[in-house]
C-alpha cells in the first residue's frame, strides 16, 4: 500500500471514491468537492499546499491505494503548520477509510504512512485526534503508538481524544547498506571520512579538524529528521550520509532535494547509486513526493555520474549558485526527477526483464 497525490490518482478514481464514500465518511473534509467541479476542487486542493485560505494552515491531501493503483481505499490530510483552531480540534493528520474497506487493517497502514509524510515535512511531534465515541479510530491510533494526552470538549456535546506521536526516521535497507537514524556513537565513524580533504569540500563544507566537529554534526542531524546515516552491513561502520532536504528552488512542499556523501574508502563500489535508489523508492512510493532534485558543484564529476546513472534529468547550471566556506563562488548543476518519471522508469525496467 502507498499514498498518492490527487493529481496522480486522476479524475476517474477520485469520482469513484466520492461515489463510494459520500455521506458515509466524514474525514478528511478536504476530500469532498462541496459543489465544485472536479477541476475546481483539484485546483483548490493543490493550492492548499502553499496558499491556504485565510485562517487555514497549509496541508497536503493524499489517497491510499494499492501498489498497482487500481482503486482508492482511503484519504489523509497532513498539516505541517498549526494555528489555535487546528491545535485544539484537528491536529496534524485527519484520515478516513472507504466504508467497504474498513476492518481490514487499512486505517493503520494509512496512518503510519501519513506519519512518515509528516516527519519529512518537518513535524517530529504529531498530534492526532478522534471523537471520544469513535472506538475504531481510537484503536487505530493506539495500535500505531499514539500516546494519550487527554479528552477535551471542542463543541457542545462532542469531546475529542488527543494523542501524540514522536515520529522517528524509518530504517531503509538495501542489499549492502542500511540507511538509518544517526546515533551519537556514529561520530567517530563520521570523523574518519569527514576529515578527508577529498570529501567535505566537494559537498560544500570544511573538512572536520577534530572529533568534536563530527560530534556537533551528528547531534544536529539526529534531530533534523532529514539525514540518514549510511551503514555498511558487512562492517557495521557508518560510511556516509544521505538526506532529503527542503528544495530551495521549488516552493512545493512535496518537493525535496537529495544530498549525499560517501567515504572515499568506499568510492567505486556502487554504494551511492544503491542508496539513492532506495531513497527514491521511499520518497516516491512511501511518502508521495512529487519531485526529487539534486544540486551539486558543477565541477564535481563524480556527482554528475551518479545523478546520470540514477536516471535524473539535467535542468541546467545555476551560475555562481553558492559561495563555499572559503569564499569561492561555484556554479551549481541542477538535476531532477518527477514522480511520473520515476514510475515510468520502474515500468520500463519491469518490461525489460
Amino acid at each position: 500500500m502507498k499514498l498518492i497525490l490527487p493529481e496522480r490518482a486522476g479524475e476517474e478514481k477520485i469520482r469513484d471514491f466520492w461515489a463510494r464514500c459520500e455521506g458515509r465518511m466524514g474525514n478528511p473534509g478536504a476530500v469532498w468537492p462541496r459543489g465544485r467541479t472536479y477541476e475546481e476542487w483539484l485546483r483548490d486542493t493543490m493550492a492548499y499546499r502553499t496558499r491556504p485560505p485565510q485562517g487555514k494552515v497549509p496541508s497536503v491531501l493524499l489517497f491510499l491505494t494499492d501498489e498497482n493503483e487500481t482503486k482508492l481505499f482511503g484519504a489523509a490530510s497532513v498539516r505541517w503548520q498549526m494555528n489555535e483552531r487546528v491545535m485544539e480540534r484537528s491536529g496534524h493528520i485527519g484520515y478516513g477509510i472507504a466504508p467497504e474497506e474498513r476492518r481490514k487493517g487499512y486505517a493503520k497502514t494509512q496512518l503510519r504512512l501519513a506519519l512518515g509524510v509528516a516527519r519529512i515535512l518537518g513535524v517530529g511531534r504529531v498530534l492526532v485526534t478522534c471523537l471520544e465515541e469513535n472506538e475504531a479510530s481510537r484503536r487505530t491510533i493506539e495500535a500505531c503508538g499514539g500516546e494519550y494526552e487527554d479528552t477535551r470538549e471542542w463543541q457542545p456535546g462532542e469531546r475529542l481524544r488527543r494523542y501524540w506521536f514522536t515520529v522517528g526516521q524509518p530504517t531503509l535497507e538495501t542489499e549492502r547498506l542500511r540507511l538509518r537514524q544517526w546515533a551519537r556513537e556514529d561520530a567517530e565513524d563520521m570523523f574518519e571520512y569527514a576529515k578527508s580533504p577529498n570529501v567535505g569540500p566537494a559537498a560544500g563544507w570544511r573538512p572536520h579538524e577534530k572529533l568534536s566537529d563530527s560530534e556537533w554534526t551528528v547531534e544536529m542531524w539526529r534531530g533534523s529528521g532529514e539525514v540518514w546515516a549510511i551503514e555498511e552491513k558487512a562492517s557495521g561502520r557508518v560510511v556516509g550520509s544521505i538526506g532529503l532536504y527542503r528544495d530551495r528552488i521549488r516552493n512545493d512542499p512535496m518537493a525535496r532535494s537529495l544530498g549525499y556523501m560517501l567515504s572515499e574508502t568506499r568510492w567505486g563500489r556502487g554504494y551511492m547509486p544503491e542508496a539513492i535508489a532506495r531513497m527514491l523508492r521511499y520518497g516516491f512510493e512511501a511518502i508521495a513526493l512529487e519531485n526529487i532534485s539534486i544540486l551539486h558543484y558543477a565541477e564535481n564529476a563524480q556527482s554528475h555520474r551518479v545523478a546520470e546513472k540514477c536516471g535524473f534529468t539535467p535542468e541546467g547550471t545555476l551560475r555562481h549558485g553558492v559561495m563555499r566556506y572559503d569564499g569561492t563562488l561555484h556554479d551549481l548543476a541542477l538535476w531532477s526527477m518527477t514522480r511520473d518519471e520515476y514510475f515510468m522508469g520502474r515500468q520500463e525496467n519491469v518490461e525489460a526483464e
